[in-house]
């Protein structure tokens, strides 16, 4: 089993995506992007536009000859949009290659009547059918029913992780549970996974000491989740401010196994550049109107693409540009 992260919160834009290749099947998980639209007040600054604009064009090209698609729930940054605004995966970029795998999907229940509307769209979109996997097991997958999206009522808002095992080694992505509810904690557990990928807890939402119970009950289920998990990814919502990042090497000191986020995984430099949003205005302002020029593609991010990486260098935020 090769597994590759292609887009998270450290890799530089929102989502949990990646591709699992089998021996003879390619899967990719939740593919979808975004940016946040706005962050301390400020659109995506286009050094950000331009990492997920790279992204973005990676997941276009995994999904080329992928198999399997698995989408765990229908928020914007995680499955392609009819709708997409331009710093998301537009469904047309991606229709062709939906359109030739087998795609299990979430089923409409549980889930807010936007995300119901663009799995309504996509199901409507595609000659072939949007398997509701909720439940199922097949081949090397086992999906789960539905389980809380963060900490919200259980059936108000939902997702679905997905099992996928092969050879003896089992693979769990556990998408935006958020690490806040016990249930879900068991259910992974139960599975016996030796990796496992989930959203952390938001922490930069949980600032005010009324959210101090949700920041406890994570810590509570993450160090309970990495006693028995050989290698676990924490990325998403955790790693959208710098201190998700101190909650991860707090979480090294105290397991005895492997705690990772993305960028770790993948061998990349953390790249929190939605953290880091206020600071590039700073160091790389833009000028009035540039982002509705680049709606119109009237702009792009070719001047800010070697000077976004020079001034996180030079600001001691990365060390060096990476390879690729």
């Amino acid at each position: 089993m090769i597994i590759h992260i292609v887009c998270t919160e450290s890799l530089g834009a929102r989502g949990l995506s990646c591709s699992v290749e089998l021996k003879d099947r390619k899967i990719f998980i939740d593919p979808g992007i975004a940016l946040g639209w706005s962050r301390y007040g400020f659109l995506p600054h286009p050094f950000q536009i331009a990492i997920g604009a790279k992204l973005r064009a990676q997941i276009i090209d995994q999904l080329q000859d992928t198999s399997d698609v698995i989408i765990s729930h229908f928020d914007g940054d995680h499955c392609p949009l009819h709708d997409a605004n331009p710093y998301q995966l537009s469904f047309h970029d991606v229709a062709h290659s939906l359109s030739n795998c087998r795609i299990w999907a979430k089923g409409p229940q549980h889930s807010p009547p936007v995300q119901q509307k663009r799995r309504e769209a996509l199901a409507q979109a595609l000659p072939v059918p949007l398997i509701d996997a909720e439940g199922l097991k097949n081949g090397p997958f086992q999906f789960s029913r539905a389980v809380p999206h963060g900490p919200q009522d259980r059936t108000a808002h939902t997702i679905m992780m997905s099992r996928i095992e092969e050879d003896g080694f089992v693979f769990v992505h556990a998408s935006d549970s958020q690490l806040l509810d016990g249930r879900t904690i068991d259910t992974i557990l139960d599975w016996q996974p030796d990796l496992v990928l989930v959203s952390g807890p938001p922490l930069y939402r949980y600032a005010a000491e009324t959210c101090r119970w949700q920041r406890d009950l994570a810590w509570e289920n993450v160090l309970k989740l990495s006693m028995h998990v050989d290698t676990l990814i924490v990325d998403h919502h955790l790693v959208r401010s710098e201190e998700g990042l101190q909650w991860l090497r707090q979480l090294r000191r105290e397991s005895k196994n492997e705690v990772l986020c993305a960028a770790d995984f993948m061998h990349r430099e953390p790249l929190l550049l939605e953290a880091w949003r206020k600071a590039l205005y700073e160091w790389l302002p833009v000028p009035d109107g540039w982002h509705e020029a680049y709606a119109r593609g009237e702009a792009d991010w070719t001047d800010y693409w070697s000077r976004g990486w020079q001034a996180l260098i030079e600001h001691g935020k990365i060390n060096a540009v990476p390879l690729t």
